[in-house]
């Protein structure tokens, strides 16, 4: 019987590639029975992936092609920034216990459009009142199967993803199993038991879209609108009782106006930097700082130094690192751009 492919090949890593499939199927952190992972296997597991995931290249051509089918199709796009972690997927099976929704082919955290529908549904029965004609017409009538007026794409990612590892304390394990009382009441006598899971983090972009079935086009802005409102005050995906998984809205109108903005100079030395070097731009500004101010210093081009420094900077403060570095060596990286940006004004 051949054996796994994890028990055939030494130290497995993940270092590029999907990490999708990846977390889903290389976990190697079994105990010799095969029982469980342990709490130190599954933080361990969970840390495997705890970066940024996803092809730069690959998602702002899904982007494309998403807003192309909007725009031809008539509908509504909208981007939406996280604005706490975000959690999808936490129900499916995995060996940590909780599961993680990830897109097969791109190997990044997203949302089904069936769960977009589901969101915006419930917000429009139950925070608008809606009557249930229009919900009919608008999502279909109750049971599996149905259509409405709207289709609902899948909420995808427009850049790789930051991913983060989080903890959830539940205090009253045997209530939850629904054990008998005594030993199963909400009691503070119970011990916390940790639980680790994987989260999307703040801060990272997704990309929203709705298209008319049978030239609906009002009913899309009426859901992209209903969209907005549900995603900041209810949320999506999981644990949102506890503020998980709320979303604002940075971009819309009109999938025109969601369209990638062109590259500038700038940005298209990064993205051949980060090409040479095997790895994204967000990768690089993380963990490669030091190498990028060199990398940037040697430009001889004055023209072109002034436009790269000016992505460079605009990249840090679009993550909150110009004024707040994430160590001291990026503080010392920074505060080189910083004496450049000084003498270009005061020259």
């Amino acid at each position: 019987m051949p054996l796994p492919l994890y028990r055939t090949i030494s130290e497995p890593k993940c270092v590029e590639g999907n990490a999708g499939l990846w977390y889903d199927k290389f976990c190697d952190m079994w105990n010799d029975d095969f029982n469980s992972l342990g709490d130190n296997g599954k933080k361990e597991w969970i840390r495997t992936v705890v970066r940024n995931v996803g092809d730069e290249a690959l998602l702002r051509e899904i982007k494309e092609r998403v807003i192309s089918l909007i725009s031809n199709s008539g509908g509504k796009a909208m981007l939406f920034r996280t604005t706490a972690p975000f959690v999808t997927g936490l129900g499916r099976s995995h060996p940590v216990e909780n599961g993680f929704a990830w897109h097969h082919t791109l190997g990044v955290p997203y949302l089904p459009g069936s769960s977009v529908k589901g969101i915006v549904r419930a917000w429009a029965r139950l925070w608008r009142n809606l009557d249930n004609g229009e919900i009919r017409r608008i999502f279909g009538p109750d049971g599996a199967g149905s259509v409405g007026s709207v289709i609902f794409l899948d909420a995808m990612p427009v850049r790789p993803v930051e991913l983060k590892a989080e903890i959830m304390t539940p205090h009253y394990g045997p209530y939850y199993r629904g054990d008998k009382p005594p030993e199963g009441w909400p009691a503070d006598w119970h011990s916390p038991v940790p639980i680790p899971f994987l989260a999307v983090a703040e801060g990272q972009e997704f990309l929203f879209g709705v298209i008319p079935r049978k030239e609906a086009t009002q009913d899309c802005e009426k859901v992209i609108g209903w969209l907005k409102e549900a995603l900041q005050e209810i949320g999506a995906g999981a644990k949102t009782a506890v503020g998980y998984g709320r979303f604002a809205c940075i971009e819309a109108e009109t999938p025109e106006e969601a369209a990638p903005e062109p590259m500038t100079p700038g940005r298209e030395w990064l993205e051949k930097l980060a090409e040479e070097m095997g790895k994204s731009v967000e990768e690089i500004f993380k963990t490669d700082h030091k190498m990028l101010f060199d990398s940037w210093n040697k430009i001889e081009n004055a023209e072109l130094k002034r436009a790269v420094f000016q992505e460079i900077k605009r990249t840090y403060q679009t993550k909150g690192w110009w004024d707040n570095p994430l160590t001291n060596n990026m503080k010392k990286t920074l505060s080189k751009y910083k004496e450049y940006e000084t003498k270009e004004i005061e020259g």
